[in-house]
């Protein structure tokens, strides 16, 4: 994996999101293995340490691939792009990108489905979009980072949400069962200016964590629906490049697909380069 040389965000929404994710993922993790189940198996349980070892491998598995997304360069310098010869220069002029044409900005030709980013302020290979939450782009080479790092949030913040449910609204229950608990909830962050207690931060944490629950789901459907049809987010409608399920998902997990989703330090080769997608398109037609 090649290091990007301007790895943090470059906007200030992009800097915010980021920051955010870097400061919830490990309190809630504290919350959870420190707060949450101790309470609901007392201090001394042996359970505690069954949720530990699960917990412990959610938090590497979303640290790490979020940190693969957010390091990996996945810009069109990543590697060595030559014209086909069967393309002519005057048919660069155009803007599209499901074509080959000229990025005015970094001032060389780019492949189809690659173009500028603004926030990146380079070229994308194989530009899926661009992630608030990592501060950078998804493209050819972080993709497999990027929809794993939503998985494993996906599963966390699920985890989390179950014990949380049952902590505050079993455990806790007499305390958030009043008038006052609806308000607090509906306005959590404003709520901490009039109640700094330890349990209002409790509700700040369950809450998005449910907020996260539904988010990451969404995002893991739709993009895994992409995913499996062989498009990125502006071919959705129309997507060029299916090669089928398995093909599709080896195309962004890599050749060891059945095994990359356990680490991002598992090596898995991507079967393409991210440039030739004129003959992936004539082998698409003919297999159909």
């Amino acid at each position: 994996m090649r290091i990007r040389k301007h790895f943090l965000p470059r906007t200030l929404q992009d800097a915010v999101a980021t920051t955010f994710m870097a400061g919830i993922i490990p309190i809630t993790f504290w919350f959870e293995v420190y707060v949450v189940i101790p309470g609901i198996h007392g201090a001394d349980s042996v359970y505690n340490w069954v949720h530990f070892v699960p917990a412990v491998l959610l938090l590497f598995n979303v640290t790490a691939h979020m940190l693969a997304t957010v390091l990996c360069d996945t810009s069109c310098s990543t590697e060595l792009i030559q014209l086909p010869a069967n393309v002519s220069h005057t048919a660069t002029s155009g803007l599209g990108s499901k074509s080959w044409h000229l990025c005015a900005t970094c001032e060389f030709i780019a492949p189809p489905r690659s173009w500028h980013c603004t926030s990146c302020r380079t070229c994308i290979l194989k530009r899926d979009h661009h992630c608030l939450f990592t501060g950078c782009c998804i493209g050819h080479k972080n993709h497999r980072y990027f929809i794993l790092f939503v998985a494993y949030l996906f599963i966390s913040t699920l985890y989390a949400s179950v014990l949380n449910n049952y902590f505050i609204w079993f455990l806790q229950g007499e305390e958030f069962r009043n008038w006052t608990s609806l308000v607090k909830i509906v306005f959590p962050l404003a709520m901490l200016v009039i109640d700094t207690s330890t349990k209002q931060y409790y509700l700040v944490i369950y809450l998005i964590n449910m907020v996260g629950v539904m988010f990451t789901g969404v995002l893991l459907i739709y993009h895994g629906r992409l995913i499996l049809s062989g498009a990125v987010v502006h071919e959705r409608k129309a997507p060029e490049y299916d090669m089928g399920g398995v093909e599709n998902v080896r195309m962004v997990l890599g050749n060891r697909w059945y095994i990359a989703w356990l680490s991002p330090f598992v090596k898995s080769e991507l079967p393409h380069n991210g440039i030739n997608w004129d003959s992936l398109q004539k082998q698409t037609i003919k297999s159909k």
